[in-house]
C-alpha cells in the first residue's frame, strides 16, 4: 500500500431522534486531488458519518466507511461498516457511561479492546467525537473515543487565533489497542481543525509524510 493509501484508508477508518443539524458536507483532498467525500447528518448525541473514497490513484484504497449512533434514554448503541479492500462490521453498546457489548464481524477482527471490560468508562463513539469536533465553533474538550477495537485520546494542544477564525492543533494519540492500519500501526496522528464564520471550515490529518484535508463545501 502507498504511503496516500495508507493516509486515505485512515480517514475511513479516522435513536431518539434529535434535533438535526443539517448535512454537513466535506470533500476529501491530497493537494488539487479530490479523493472523495465525508458527510455528518445528526446532532451531538445521535447521527450518521459517511466517508466514501472513489478516486485514489489505482483505485487502491477506494471503499466506504459509514458509522451511525443511536440514543434511546440511557442507552446508546453504535454500529459502523467497512467496505473496501477489508470488510469489517462492529457493533457497540453503551449505558450509563460503561460499554456493554462489542460484536465484530469477521471475529478474528476483534482486539483486546473488543473486551467491554477493557474500555475506559466514559468514552465514546466515533460518530459523537466527530459531531463535537464538526458542530462545535471552537477547539473541542478532551475526549476518549472507543470504536470497538481501540481507544484514542484526543485533546487540544495548542490553540491560536487567525485571521480566518481559531485554529487548534490537536493531540491525536492510540492509547490502547492496536494503532491504524496493519502492518504501519500509527499509534498517533497529526490533526489540526479549522474553524471560521460560525463553524469548523476544514479538518487536516497528517500521517507518512502527507496531509489529508476535509474542506467544508456546504
Amino acid at each position: 500500500m502507498t504511503r496516500l493509501a495508507t493516509v486515505a484508508a485512515l480517514v475511513l477508518a479516522v435513536t431518539t431522534q434529535p434535533a438535526l443539524a443539517g448535512t454537513l458536507s466535506f470533500g476529501m483532498s491530497l493537494g488539487a486531488r479530490q479523493l472523495g467525500t465525508v458527510s455528518y447528518d445528526g446532532g451531538r448525541r445521535a447521527g450518521r458519518l459517511l466517508a466514501v473514497m472513489d478516486n485514489t490513484p489505482l483505485g487502491v484504497a477506494d471503499g466506504s466507511f459509514e458509522a451511525v449512533t443511536r440514543a434511546d434514554a440511557g442507552t446508546v448503541s453504535y454500529e459502523s461498516r467497512s467496505r473496501g479492500s477489508k470488510q469489517r462490521d462492529i457493533a457497540v453498546t453503551r449505558a450509563a457511561g460503561r460499554v456493554t457489548a462489542v460484536t465484530v464481524t469477521p471475529a478474528d477482527e476483534a482486539t483486546a479492546l473488543s473486551d467491554p471490560a477493557r474500555v475506559p468508562r466514559g468514552a465514546i463513539s466515533l460518530t459523537e467525537a466527530f459531531a463535537a469536533i464538526a458542530l462545535g465553533v471552537d477547539c473541542p474538550k478532551p475526549m476518549a473515543v472507543h470504536d470497538g477495537r481501540r481507544v484514542v485520546r484526543i485533546a487540544t494542544a495548542q490553540r491560536a487565533e487567525t485571521a480566518e477564525g481559531i485554529a487548534c492543533i490537536m493531540s491525536y494519540r492510540v492509547v490502547a489497542g492496536p494503532g491504524h492500519l496493519s502492518p504501519f500501526r500509527f499509534k498517533s496522528l497529526g490533526m489540526r481543525l479549522d474553524y471560521g464564520g460560525g463553524g469548523l471550515q476544514r479538518i487536516t490529518l497528517s500521517a507518512g509524510g502527507f496531509d489529508v484535508t476535509l474542506t467544508r463545501q456546504d
